[in-house]
């Protein structure tokens, strides 16, 4: 599919010599962007609002998909890439925010600069004013939900001065950040034309600050602001049980779920989420999904699997929930024309458990983005749904059922996710269905369990969900689960296996070392390099101060 593409349209047109102005502010130096040689005209402001995009949207090289080894729904498959947060291992000495603040700074120097360019039309003018103000605002939502207390600078500062600058409270950064998104919301337009695709726009704001308002517990805001998306017309969910999996392909990038997308387009922008996270002989086998995340699928009769008479554990994949087959790839099926195999046992071929070291530790791979019409998996150029409708949908189910209770609009909401992919509906009036809910808690768990199935293994969703419902030390500190399988003796076992063949869905559960997680852990250490440079900064409770 050959897409508009946000940052080389605007190079060609305004750069000439460059040949893609994805690092344009990496490239250019600051004395080029002095008040003499730019800022002159609306393109030059424009020019460098397309680089936020490239610097601020997450979806980058694997496609942001390794969030969710730092949550109970995956391990790494690829074990050198597993990280230190995901071992329960929080280092101040490992931790950046650089980057982020070097984006907040660009965010200020437009909104400084812009003010030099003449003849900018107000519209043109306050709609560039407001993505910078979405992108500031994003980052520090980023930053608070990190670290809490951020150092708050809404001007363009020098690195030199940054000395003695201190924490901001987290609740003046979290007021100064819907500030921005409401200015957002209300200067952006609702569409741009064709050839601006990919920008943000009025839903995009207003749906980001849902979730920053949501992840704080801001249940009112989030509620509002996610119905104000849904009563826009704009989006809808794409496809129903048949065609769910083709939400995650290159074709459907542009439906009308996709509410804010990180652009991609091959060969001039590209990454490798399926090579990264294929099943080895065809990719490096970079997420396994747990054993928990599996179970967390329903029945399609909407019972849990230890409640429904449909499930059997000896075929446990069948009569469940279809974003089970769309997220787990399994022994025995066949992808890019290679059939998985995971037994443990030299004939089962190198994607087998445990067997090298990027095997599957769970006996299961990543299936969400294996779309079979790309052949470079190691330069895709699919967008990366930074958010889409499905999520305004359960942000205002689960605030509404916060603030009013067993509200029926927010029945309505979730049970527009769970009907898009033949799920019954949840209800409150039949008490011998499994769909019955009979308080705000039980609506709550439903909801929460939406959460992790319908956003399984995208953009290391569940990682904060865990922390905001303050039940990330309860189920980061269990083991971790694999599938169940056993090894007997066989007179029909393939020579060097030992005599012994394997049988899946028996015997006992893979057993993984867990993560650690303390309650400190809800925030991350401040980065000691910034301690360093400056001592005004204090560390976050639970973490060691460490002196040069």
């Amino acid at each position: 599919m050959k897409k508009n593409f946000l940052y080389i349209t605007i190079a060609a047109t305004i750069l000439g010599g460059f040949s893609s102005c994805s690092d344009f502010l990496d490239r250019i130096p600051e004395t080029e962007l002095s008040d003499g040689s730019f800022w002159k005209t609306p393109k030059d402001a424009e020019m460098f609002t397309a680089d936020l995009y490239r610097r601020t949207l997450p979806g980058g090289g694997s496609g942001d998909v390794d969030g969710d080894i730092e949550s109970d729904n995956a391990v790494h498959g690829i074990k050198w890439a597993q990280g230190n947060v995901a071992k329960g291992i929080y280092d101040p000495g490992d931790f950046k925010w650089d980057g982020d603040y070097g984006v907040i700074r660009a965010c200020n120097v437009l909104l400084e600069k812009i003010e030099l360019i003449p003849n900018y039309p107000d519209a043109d003018k306050n709609a560039t004013i407001a993505e910078a103000r979405f992108f500031r605002a994003f980052m520090y939502y980023g930053l608070a939900q990190s670290y809490g207390d951020v150092p708050y600078i809404e001007s363009a500062l020098e690195m030199g001065d940054l000395e003695g600058i201190t924490r901001t409270p987290v609740e003046t950064v979290l007021t100064k950040v819907m500030e921005d998104f409401d200015f957002a919301i209300a200067n952006l337009p609702v569409t741009w034309s064709a050839d601006k695709y990919g920008r943000i726009t009025k839903g995009g704001a207003a749906a980001m600050k849902a979730r920053a308002a949501l992840y704080f517990g801001k249940f009112e805001v989030a509620a509002a602001a996610s119905k104000s998306v849904m009563d826009s017309g704009e989006y809808e969910l794409f496809g129903n049980k048949d065609n769910y999996k083709e939400l995650f392909w290159e074709k459907q990038e542009r439906c009308k779920e996709a509410i804010l997308v990180n652009q991609f387009n091959n060969p001039e922008k590209v990454h490798y989420l399926i090579g990264w996270g294929c099943f080895p002989t065809i990719g490096w086998g970079g997420i396994n999904p747990t054993q928990s995340l599996v179970d967390a699928f329903e029945c399609v009769d909407g019972a849990t699997i230890d409640n429904s008479p449909l499930y059997d554990e000896k075929d446990p994949f069948t009569n469940r929930d279809v974003r089970l087959e769309t997220c787990v790839l399994h022994n025995g099926e066949e992808r890019y024309g290679v059939v998985v195999k995971t037994a443990p046992l030299k004939s089962s071929g190198t994607p087998g458990i445990a067997q090298h070291g990027d095997a599957t530790s769970t006996g299961y791979y990543n299936d969400k983005y294996l779309d079979p019409n790309i052949s470079d998996k190691w330069n895709m150029g699919k967008d990366w749904h930074v958010i889409r409708y499905a999520e305004v949908l359960l942000t205002y189910a689960e605030a509404k059922n916060e603030v009013a209770g067993l509200d029926q609009s927010a029945l309505d909401a979730v049970n527009a996710v769970r009907t898009r992919v033949g799920m019954p509906v949840l209800q409150r009036t039949d008490a011998s269905k499994p769909t019955y809910v009979a308080s705000q808690d039980d609506l709550r768990q439903r909801i929460r369990n939406e959460w992790r199935v319908e956003f399984a293994l995208e953009g290391g969703k569940r990682k904060w969900d865990i922390r905001r419902w303050d039940i990330a030390e309860k189920v980061l500190n269990e083991p971790f689960l694999g599938m169940k399988y056993k090894l007997v003796e066989s007179a029909a076992a393939v020579a060097g296996d030992g005599g012994k063949i394997c049988i899946f869905n028996e015997g006992e559960n893979i057993k993984l070392t867990g993560s650690r997680y303390a309650a400190h852990n809800k925030l991350m250490p401040i980065p000691q390099g910034e301690i360093d440079l400056n001592p005004g900064l204090t560390q976050n409770p639970g973490y060691k101060t460490q002196t040069k």
